[in-house]
């Protein structure tokens, strides 16, 4: 087999004892074990790992996909949704047709028109990107794609700051709606309050919850499997003897995790779930090996991701992006400071909020609007209009005197000179002004959206702002699509070294077969 060419010549041993059979087969899984480290990678060797990624693929194709086209549940409400769904999305068009905005609060609702079956499509489509995008982000052992920095956490930072602009929380918060925050309630109504900010962001983050609760299944799947197929555990069980005997913080944490899931079970799964914990793959293993029931791993760790920590994180979020909020802290947090003596006093309220409003300009400067929004229903932006969109984050360029003067004459120098490098970026015709067509380049291919921050081309060619956060994502990308390659490329090669073990076994134990023949 591929393997055996890889690898040291095995030594004969033949027919033997037990002892002397554990020992050859112990020595033998070493050697596949230390050449698949070695030869199994993108980096290392490119040509066989994208060869077994193929051939792991194509085996996943032919079982795992075959078994679900054919299940019960695919078959009798899948394909028929599936099928209804395209028939009248190609017959009958304008159920779908997508809804017009009622720009102005106090309407009635935030859009109006539209098809009978758009609302719904697009709440399933909805449903869809938010898991997704948690599964990517927890999927991979360890290596998931950084969804919530790149999307969500932006997304609940723009609703917080919507709510503040309103002083309500009656305003469109579908992230795929075309009228996203189009309000359509009273300004002012008292509805934004922390609690109705929290119901405001939890569909999304609960959705993008249970994606991440998903993403932890292959760990405890593959550690389960070899368990009980009596394989590759030992090399988990080897793994914890050497973290037993060590001393540094990673192998404390592992041995920490594994006896804590153990002694706690639901409960211990639901805790180390509930927070954000990068070393929660080493739970999920714990779980596959301990064989702990699927719904015990899964319900503590839906249960987890998708409430507890989810909520945690909005809630800080929800301190950290309102202003009132954050006020009333910060007036707690001097309070607090005024009670100790005046040498320890470092003045922590100043500088939590210096902090956030540096925090604030940043996530402001990405708050993802579609063309329309950024617009504001015009058909050009202009220098002077640009000036006062960037002007407007996080207030840098001080109050608003009139006349498009402001207070702090620097920052707004400094937002001028952003603004000309914009113009400079995208201005075709010269005239000044940014059409939709002159904009269209700027649009994400990921949601058709764009921000300021991505607007600026920046002043460091290369190193620009807008390049390096373009270059921050693609690494994120590219990390991710490798390091998952790798993982499963080294998973096929494991299953392929054992099923060698399993022959090398029987020729130990029972002598080679040309032997037996003989």
């Amino acid at each position: 087999s591929p393997s055996r060419s890889r690898s040291p010549k095995r030594k004969a041993v033949g027919a033997g004892s037990d002892e002397r059979v554990e020992a050859a087969v112990a020595a033998r899984r070493a050697e596949l074990t230390q050449a698949r480290e070695s030869s199994v990678g993108l980096l290392v060797r490119p040509v066989r790992t994208l060869s077994l990624f193929g051939r792991a693929l194509s085996e996943f194709a032919l079982t795992t996909l075959a078994q679900l086209v054919v299940s019960r549940p695919v078959v009798y409400v899948g394909f028929p949704l599936f099928l209804g769904w395209l028939i009248t999305h190609l017959a009958f068009p304008a159920l779908y047709a997508p809804p017009t905005c009622i720009a102005g609060s106090g309407s009635a609702t935030a859009a109006a028109g539209g098809g009978p079956l758009y609302l719904p499509a697009l709440y399933v489509y909805e449903f869809g990107w938010w898991l997704v995008l948690g599964i990517l982000s927890s999927i991979g052992f360890g290596s998931g794609l950084h969804s919530g920095i790149m999307f969500l956490w932006p997304f609940v930072m723009r609703v917080v700051a919507e709510v503040e602009v309103h002083q309500s929380t009656r305003f469109n918060n579908v992230y795929n709606h075309p009228c996203l925050f189009e309000p359509y309630g009273t300004h002012g109504d008292g509805t934004d309050t922390f609690f109705n900010k929290l119901v405001l962001v939890w569909p999304a983050v609960i959705v993008w919850g249970a994606g991440t609760a998903i993403g932890e299944l292959p760990p405890y799947f593959v550690t389960r499997a070899a368990k009980r197929a009596g394989t590759r555990s030992g090399e988990f069980e080897t793994e914890l003897a050497e973290a037993k005997n060590k001393t540094d913080l990673v192998s404390r944490i592992k041995v920490a995790t594994i006896d804590f899931t153990r002694r706690n079970g639901f409960l211990g799964i639901f805790l180390l779930a509930s927070w954000p914990n990068a070393a929660f793959d080493m739970c999920g293993m714990a779980c596959g090996w301990l064989e702990m029931p699927f719904w015990t791993f899964f319900g503590a760790t839906l249960l987890g991701k998708s409430l507890a920590k989810t909520t945690l994180q909005s809630a800080v979020c929800i301190w950290l992006f309102s202003p009132v909020t954050f006020a009333k802290v910060a007036a707690g947090i001097a309070a607090a400071e005024s009670a100790l003596p005046p040498a320890l006093r470092v003045g922590f309220g100043a500088k939590a909020a210096a902090a956030r409003r540096a925090i604030m300009r940043t996530f402001e400067l990405q708050n993802r609007m579609t063309l329309s929004e950024f617009l504001g229903g015009a058909k050009m932006v202009s220098e002077e209009s640009l000036v006062q969109k960037y002007c407007a984050v996080a207030s840098q360029c001080g109050a608003a005197k009139g006349g498009g003067r402001y207070s702090d004459p620097d920052a707004v120098a400094a937002v001028r000179a952003v603004v000309r490098r914009v113009l400079d970026e995208y201005d075709a015709d010269g005239n000044g002004k940014l059409s939709q067509a002159e904009l269209q380049p700027a649009l994400s291919s990921t949601d058709g959206r764009l921000s300021l921050g991505a607007l600026d081309p920046g002043a460091g060619g290369l190193f620009s702002p807008a390049n390096l956060w373009n270059g921050f994502i693609a690494c994120l990308c590219l990390f991710f699509v490798l390091t998952i390659v790798d993982q499963i490329a080294a998973v096929r090669q494991a299953d392929l070294d054992e099923a060698e073990l399993a022959i090398f076994e029987a020729e130990v134990r029972d002598g080679p077969a040309e032997k037996k023949m003989l």
